[in-house]
C-alpha cells in the first residue's frame, strides 16, 4: 500500500561501480503515479546502469530504493518484476521462435482450473494478446508468427503489450520509439496518456528530447554517472537540455548545407519489384544527399537494399557516372563503390567478437591486403580513422562492443568511407545514438558528399531527413509519391505524404531527369 503523500517510487543515493570506474554517484530519484519522467543523457552517462538497478538486472553498491513506501531489495529482475516494476528495453527481449501471445504471457500463462490434460487456456491468452495489442495499443499484428518474421515496429508493440500484461505500476521504456514511425509514435503517446490518467508511473529514456519535452511532465538528465538537471519541462527547451546533458552548448546539430555538384552520379529508371517497389525513378548528382521517408513496409528499406544487391530488383536499369550497373548481389554493388550502412548495427553491422580495427577493416582487403587482413596495415589504418572520425576507444584493439551507440555507428562508417565509395546508403544512420554523437555522424555524412560521394538516408526521424538532405523523396506502397526541397519542406508536409495514397497527392519537388 503506498503512504499518503509519498512517491510511489524513490532512489536515494544510488551508487554503482565497475571495477575502477564510477558508473553512477549519489543519483536521487522521485517519481509519483500519474508521471512521466524523461530520461536523457549522452551514451555512458549512466542511463541504462541506472534502469537496469531499477529493474534488478544490476546490484547496486550505494543507497536505497522504496517503492509505494516500502524499501526493496531489487536483487534480481523477478524482485523487479515483484515489486511492480516493468522495463522495455531498447534491444528487444522477445524469444524470436515463439508467436506473439506466447511472448506476451511467457512466465504469465493463464491455465484452465480443475485437472486438464492441456492445462494452459490457449484460447483466453490468445484473446487477451488481441484484446491488448488492437484496443490498448491501436495497431495489427499477426499474433499467430514466429516475431523473427515480424517487423520491428511489431516487435516493439508487442513488448510493450508485453510490460502492460505484467500489471506494472512502474514501467520503464528505452528508447521507445527508436524503430518506430510517425504515425506509430503518436499511437504510442496516446497508449502513454492512458496509462498516466490511470497512475501508472512512466520512466522514458529517449535521446529524442524535443519528443521528450511533448509528452513528459519532467525531465532528469544525468552526465557522467550524476545528475545534472531535474526539472520540470516548463522550465526547459531542447537547448537548455542538451547544455545539461554535455555541460556546454552544442554547435548547430546539423552542419551548413553544401550545394551539390552538376554532374550526374547516379540515375534509377523504372526499378520494380513485385510485392516491395514499383516504377522508381530518380537521378542523383555528385555530392547530394538524398533522403527517402515513409512508413514502415512503404518500400523504401526494401529499395535500399536493393540498390545494395540485396533482394535484387527485378525490373528497371541503374546507371553510375553514365554507365550501366548490374546490381544482382552484393558483391556487384561493392565492386561498383556502392555502400551500405544497415539500421539494426548490432545484428547486421558489427562483428561484436573483434576488435575496432578488425571490423574497421573488413571490407577494405583490397586497402589492406587481400585473403588475410595484414595487422600492422590494419592498425595504421585503424588508428589514422579512429582520430580521423574522433572514436572514442581504447585503440584499434578494443572491443567494438565496448564502445556506445555512437561510437559503433561512426566505425561502420569509417569502414565505409575507407572503400571511397560512389554511392553511400544510409538506414537510419542515428539510430540509439546520442544527441552529441548524431553531430557528429551528421558532420561526416556531409563530409563524405563533399568529396563527391552520392548519398542516400532512408530515415524514419522527418527532423533528421530535412536537416541533412537536398531533397526527400516520400515512399507510399512501393511507390515515390513525391519528392520536396529539404529546405522549405516540413515534418507534416512528409508525414502527410506517407500516410495518402500516391493519386491523391500532387508532386510539389519532382524528381530529376
Amino acid at each position: 500500500m503506498q503512504l499518503a503523500n509519498s512517491p510511489l517510487l524513490e532512489m536515494k543515493g544510488i551508487g554503482k561501480r565497475f571495477g575502477n570506474m564510477v558508473a553512477l554517484q549519489g543519483i536521487d530519484l522521485a517519481l509519483n503515479g500519474g508521471e512521466v519522467l524523461g530520461l536523457v543523457g549522452e551514451n555512458g552517462a549512466g542511463k541504462s546502469t541506472l534502469m537496469k538497478i531499477l529493474a534488478g538486472a544490476y546490484s547496486r553498491d550505494g543507497g536505497t530504493i522504496t517503492v509505494r513506501g516500502k524499501e526493496v531489495e531489487l536483487d534480481s529482475p523477478k524482485a523487479g518484476a515483484d515489486a511492480g516494476i516493468a522495463i522495455i528495453y531498447q534491444e528487444l527481449s522477445l524469444f524470436p521462435d515463439f508467436d506473439a501471445v506466447e511472448n506476451i504471457f511467457a512466465g504469465r500463462e493463464l491455465r484452465r482450473s480443475g485437472f486438464s490434460l492441456a492445462p494452459l487456456s490457449h484460447g483466453q491468452m490468445r484473446s487477451e494478446a488481441s484484446r491488448l495489442l488492437s484496443e490498448e495499443l491501436g495497431v495489427e499484428v499477426a499474433i499467430d508468427r514466429p516475431v523473427r518474421e515480424l517487423s520491428l515496429s511489431d516487435r516493439q508493440m508487442i513488448e510493450i503489450a508485453k510490460a502492460l500484461n505484467s500489471n506494472a505500476d512502474i514501467i520503464i521504456m528505452d528508447e521507445p520509439t527508436e524503430a518506430l514511425e510517425e504515425v506509430e509514435r503518436k499511437q504510442l503517446f496516446a497508449i502513454i496518456k492512458r496509462l498516466k490518467a490511470a497512475g501508472k508511473a512512466i520512466i522514458y529514456v529517449s535521446h529524442r528530447i524535443k519528443e521528450l519535452l511533448g509528452i513528459c511532465s519532467r525531465v532528469m538528465v544525468l552526465r557522467d554517472g550524476r545528475t545534472a538537471a531535474d526539472l520540470p519541462v516548463a522550465d526547459l527547451d531542447v537547448d537548455k537540455v542538451v547544455a545539461a546533458m554535455i555541460g556546454g552548448a552544442l554547435s548547430k546539430q546539423f552542419p551548413p548545407r553544401v550545394p551539390s555538384r552538376s554532374d550526374p552520379s547516379l540515375e534509377v529508371r523504372g526499378l520494380s519489384r513485385a510485392g516491395a517497389f514499383d516504377d522508381i525513378s530518380f537521378s542523383l548528382t555528385k555530392g547530394e544527399i538524398f533522403g527517402i521517408a515513409g512508413l514502415e513496409g512503404s518500400g523504401k528499406s526494401a529499395l535500399l537494399r536493393a540498390l545494395f544487391g540485396q533482394r535484387a530488383y527485378e525490373r528497371g536499369t541503374v546507371k553510375v557516372d553514365g554507365k550501366d550497373v548490374q546490381l544482382t548481389d552484393i558483391t556487384d554493388a561493392i565492386r561498383e563503390r556502392f555502400a551500405f550502412l544497415p539500421a539494426e548495427r548490432k545484428v547486421e553491422g558489427i562483428f561484436p567478437e573483434h576488435s575496432v580495427g578488425w571490423n574497421l577493416s573488413i571490407a577494405n582487403l583490397g586497402v589492406l591486403g587481400k585473403i588475410t587482413l595484414r595487422p600492422s596495415k590494419e592498425k595504421e589504418v585503424a588508428r589514422s580513422y579512429i582520430s580521423k572520425l574522433g572514436v572514442k576507444c581504447d585503440g584499434p584493439q578494443a572491443e567494438i562492443s565496448s564502445l556506445s551507440g555512437g561510437n559503433q555507428q561512426k566505425v561502420m562508417l569509417a569502414r565505409w568511407l575507407l572503400t571511397q565509395p560512389k554511392v553511400l546508403l544510409l538506414e537510419e544512420p542515428t539510430r540509439g545514438v546520442d544527441v552529441r554523437a548524431k553531430s557528429e555522424v551528421y558532420a561526416l555524412v556531409q563530409a563524405a558528399a563533399q568529396d563527391g560521394c552520392t548519398v542516400i538516408v532512408v530515415s524514419a526521424d522527418n527532423a533528421e531527413l530535412l536537416g541533412l538532405c537536398h531533397r526527400v523523396a516520400v515512399m507510399f506502397e512501393g511507390k515515390i509519391t513525391t519528392v520536396v526541397d529539404a529546405a522549405s519542406s516540413t515534418e507534416e508536409t512528409l508525414a502527410l505524404h506517407s500516410v495518402r495514397p500516391p493519386e491523391s497527392i500532387h508532386p510539389v519537388g519532382g524528381i530529376n531527369g
